[in-house]
């Protein structure tokens, strides 16, 4: 007989978060006595017999993937990189649940052919003659098909000078995203000799060294020239008179160039500018930067003063008039706005982004919508009862009591 202690800790619910659940041993009268069952997996494994009683359950399931199978099954689950090769060794049916990046290499087809699912929280990479093997991969991620017989190096590859030293003789080289040949002094005769080719899909190449290099490249390439006479600058930039100085007149930025207070002053020392990406400026400073001689994306304005990285801020109206050209809030965790602050001054003068929750008033809120971008929650304080019942540390804490939780990489339901 049970004592009413041992009635007060039951638990009404069963929370399961796991990579891997095997549900194929499942008994429904040890599932009866829950009120209700959430499951979070990524798979799901069940049987005719178990996918019968699953149904009969009052479960709320989340899986990505649920797999009807027979017999034993080697589960793997690791948290990290995982790289699948001709050694790997696997039971003849397994699934695989990698929270990392994925390496699939050569001649390994023995070994997927064991494989009945892979389900990958990262990246994936794998030679092209594997292809016929990955309708049976999963990736919340980029997947990068690898042409075979290549040399991979990083996803983005600067040639420098010493790179024909070392370059090997017919040499094929995957390169995922882009390759720079910004150095005048790279010896091209060399690799020429060598055969040397790359396999990519941006080339950025100085204009004068455009024609000793392209036939490394296939024509489906897409080729950015900094035109000759220019300083190339890798990266963003900002605009001020240790950039010209550094790099001179004629800029070739391959990235965002942005502009702060003052930068207006080197205007009258650039004779061209090309950004390969976008200007960011303040509204007043508009006018005059389109006398310079540029070409660029977009022109995007921004705030004049930037705050960033605080757990917690207060924005009062004080604080926004003071901000001439503008406040920008960025990465806050918890951010007030007083009640003295008005809508229209919120639509002037704001602008937040990459912040947990903005406490306002109920008059603020619809404009705090609007200068707001990746904001997870705006709470005006009409539902703040509701919310501290439901979402706070007593509602938590009333869950916690009420369910037996679960988090394991592979669960035997």
């Amino acid at each position: 007989m049970r004592g009413k202690g041992d009635i007060m800790f039951e638990k009404k619910n069963l929370i399961v978060n796991c990579d891997v659940c095997d549900a194929r041993k499942v008994q429904e009268e040890g599932m009866s006595g829950y009120e209700r069952i959430i499951l979070n997996t990524d798979f799901l494994l069940v049987d005719e017999r178990s996918r019968g009683i699953l149904n009969n359950l009052p479960m709320v399931c989340n899986a990505d993937e649920t797999l009807e199978v027979e017999g034993e099954v080697s589960v793997i689950s690791v948290n990290g990189d995982y790289e699948i090769s001709g050694n790997t060794l696997l039971g003849d049916q397994a699934v695989i649940c990698v929270n990392g990046d994925l390496t699939v290499r050569l001649g390994t087809e023995k070994v997927l052919e064991k494989i009945l699912r892979i389900c990958v929280n990262g990246s994936a990479k794998y030679p092209e003659s594997m292809g016929p093997y990955m309708n049976r991969l999963t990736v919340n991620g980029s997947v990068q098909c690898i042409p075979d017989g290549c040399i991979e190096l990083k996803p983005v590859y600067t040639i420098d000078k010493y790179f024909p030293l070392r370059a090997r003789p017919d040499g094929v080289y995957y390169v995922d995203e882009k390759v720079m040949l910004t150095d005048l002094d790279v010896d091209l005769e060399a690799l020429a000799a060598k055969n040397v080719r790359f396999v990519t899909k941006h080339f950025m190449v100085r204009e004068e060294l455009v024609p000793q290099s392209i036939a490394m490249f296939d024509e489906s390439v897409e080729l950015h020239v900094v035109p000759a006479g220019f300083a190339f600058v890798d990266g963003d930039a900002q605009l001020d008179e240790t950039l010209v100085r550094t790099y001179g007149k004629r800029l070739y930025i391959d990235g965002n160039l942005t502009l702060k207070d003052g930068s207006e002053r080197c205007f009258d020392g650039l004779e061209k500018l090309c950004v390969n990406g976008d200007v960011r400026l303040l509204k007043r400073q508009a006018e005059a930067f389109a006398r310079v001689d540029a070409v660029y994306g977009k022109l995007v304005f921004v705030k004049g003063r930037y705050i960033e990285n605080s757990a917690a801020m207060t924005v009062d109206k004080a604080l926004l008039e003071a901000s001439s050209d503008g406040l920008e809030i960025g990465n806050c965790a918890i951010l007030k706005v007083k009640d003295d602050v008005e809508p229209e001054l919120i639509l002037d003068r704001l602008y937040i982004r990459n912040c947990a929750h903005i406490r306002c008033n109920p008059e603020q809120k619809s404009s705090l919508q609007l200068v707001c971008g990746n904001v997870a929650k705006i709470s005006d304080g009409e539902k703040d009862g509701e919310d501290a019942e439901e979402g706070g540390i007593l509602g938590m804490l009333k869950k916690a009591l009420d369910s037996k939780v679960v988090n394991a990489d592979t669960y035997i339901l």
